[in-house]
């Protein structure tokens, strides 16, 4: 699989390293891996380094939708990239830009400063005023 994770439940983050050419069955898979272990509210990390997006317009308006859709039930974790190169960085703000997702995404260009964002004080619940509270 072009991307393979794993999870840290303890410090609540999923670790991701995107592989080869990505397409859009490759992100739904993942989606559906974290939903299945319920790791969506989880702050991830996600490299790039060795891999770039063939996706489409069509193909990320679903993967948006799809984000979208987990949003309305739950926070979604912060999500920082990793991209080293200008071609993946340009692909990987492309993707973030043209998903219209509400969780906070971020593109850099090291480990160490992915891993800083990540771990500062947990986002402010006012930025997710709009979300729909859901009681069961």
């Amino acid at each position: 699989m072009p991307i393979r994770w794993g999870v840290n439940h303890a410090a609540r983050l999923v670790s991701a390293t995107g592989t080869g050419v990505l397409v859009k069955t490759d992100f739904d898979a993942y989606l559906d891996d974290l939903a299945s272990a319920a790791t969506l509210t989880y702050g991830k990390i996600f490299r790039m380094d060795n891999c770039r997006l063939a996706l489409s317009k069509d193909d990320l308006v679903s993967i948006g939708a799809r984000i979208r859709s987990h949003e309305v039930d739950q926070l979604m974790g912060r999500v920082a990239v990793v991209a080293t190169s200008d071609e993946i960085y340009e692909q990987a703000e492309k993707f973030n830009t043209k998903v219209l997702a509400a969780r906070p995404l971020r593109v850099f260009r090291d480990v160490a400063s992915a891993f800083a964002w990540l771990s500062e004080v947990p986002i402010d619940p006012a930025q997710f005023a709009n979300f729909r509270t859901v009681v069961r």
